[in-house]
């Protein structure tokens, strides 16, 4: 892919224009590659070469070696000492540690942002949620345009809580989450009423039911774990198969088949 940098004047262009420039390449290598991994064409585990990237992309190595550096600093890469950058792999283990984290996130956000949103935060709650109801049966599970739907939905939720600290950290765990239903090849074939789940959400923080809302949030959340880890026991993780009757076996074994997390 050819990424066209932004057309120049002749002669000499001024230092604030050559920076921005670089910024604006910088960033659009930054999405493509990011992107690229969160709906799994980059595989986990993969190891990327500066120098190849440069030339598919025709931008220079220090765009790419840019680009790569704030994809690990958000955890999407794991960087190797002296050998570059790997995908970042994925694993039950950290699959349960970042569905729990999410769920604590997700919570005080939302328990916030039903204390303290207005009628216009109502509004855009409900366009977010219209949205994507229109789209639930029209779409499979792992279209972008649901997927876009769906992270709207969930924002939108939040987005009063009135901390720009929790709203970026969520985002940060929402899509490594993401991530996860978007590499399994098997989850398109769970059958969830996803759309009740969504629509008992909305309802309970349209009646300002906090208790009510963080409960269904938390088990929305916590059941999209629990089939991962069920139905990707041979694909997904099958580099990742814990020793038979360790502790971190029997602690997987217990959420795939109780969907166990620490209640609210």
């Amino acid at each position: 892919m050819k990424i066209i940098e932004p057309a120049l004047q002749k002669g000499r262009a001024p230092a604030k224009e050559k920076s921005s420039a670089a910024r604006s390449l910088t960033s659009t290598v930054f999405q493509l590659l990011r992107s690229s991994i969160l709906y799994g064409q980059l595989e986990p585990g993969l190891k990327l070469s500066a120098a190849r990237l440069a030339t598919e992309y025709s931008v220079s190595l220090s765009a790419i070696r840019e680009a790569l550096s704030r994809l690990a600093a958000e955890g999407l890469l794991d960087a190797e000492d002296h050998r570059g950058f790997r995908v970042a792999k994925v694993s039950k283990a950290d699959l349960l540690d970042l569905t729990q984290t999410r769920c604590e996130i997700e919570c005080i956000a939302l328990r916030r942002s039903i204390e303290s949103g207005d009628a216009a935060w109502e509004t855009r709650v409900t366009a977010a949620f219209r949205a994507l109801q229109a789209s639930e049966g029209k779409s499979r599970p792992l279209d972008q345009r649901r997927y876009e739907l769906h992270s709207d939905f969930h924002h939108a939720l939040l987005e009063a809580c009135g901390s720009e600290w929790l709203l970026r950290l969520r985002s940060m765990l929402f899509e490594r989450a993401e991530r996860y239903r978007l590499l399994s090849g098997n989850y398109p074939k769970v059958r969830r009423e996803v759309h009740a789940e969504h629509e008992q959400l909305y309802e309970a923080v349209m009646k300002r039911d906090a208790a009510t809302a963080t409960a269904i949030l938390t088990q929305h959340t916590m059941e999209t774990t629990k089939a991962l880890l069920q139905i990707e026991e041979q694909a997904l993780f099958a580099d990742d198969k814990p020793v038979k009757g360790s502790k971190k076996s029997r602690q997987i074994k217990l959420v795939a088949e109780a969907g166990l997390l620490r209640s609210f």
